[in-house]
């Protein structure tokens, strides 16, 4: 991953795991636009460019915009595209993880993890179009362990 973390994390907390949206979504999604341009080019060539710049643009935002990460402490998620959005959660404050695949979700191998939380604003997270959902939740439960036993042995 290409993003800094050293301005998001407080000086006692380190990261444990972070990843972003699938790259196998942002490929598609790009290669259906791109496709969907070469089919409109017969019609009319400015419609074509502009939804391959489109497809183009909203890629290269997924990638660069959408950072979530597991630290020792608690999960946060990144919004950085022209301006920044961060949003973190506690631990202690989950309530339950739940996944979410359809079948064709379940078929490319992504899906969505939700975060219910209590006793923040926020009443849910929604970690979209992440690779291997399961994997993901398997090492936030392990991190969320470890919180515990930790703060349980201070």
């Amino acid at each position: 991953m290409n993003f800094n973390w050293s301005k998001t994390l407080a000086a006692d907390e380190s990261l444990q795991k972070e990843f972003s949206i699938s790259t196998r979504y942002r490929n598609i999604l790009f290669s259906l636009s791109t496709v969907a341009s070469l089919i409109i080019l017969f019609f009319n060539i400015f419609v074509a460019i502009f939804i391959f710049l489109l497809g183009l643009l909203y890629w290269f935002y997924l990638k660069k915009a959408k950072h979530y990460g597991f630290t020792n402490k608690r999960i946060i998620l990144v919004d950085s595209f022209l301006g920044q959005s961060i949003t973190s959660i506690d631990y202690n404050q989950i309530t339950d993880i739940e996944i979410e695949q359809s079948f064709l979700d379940q078929t490319l191998g992504w899906g969505t993890l939700i975060v219910n939380t209590a006793g923040t604003h926020v009443p849910e997270i929604n970690l979209t179009f992440i690779d291997n959902p399961q994997s993901i939740k398997q090492a936030l439960d392990q991190i969320r362990d470890n919180s515990k036993s930790l703060s349980l042995n201070k």
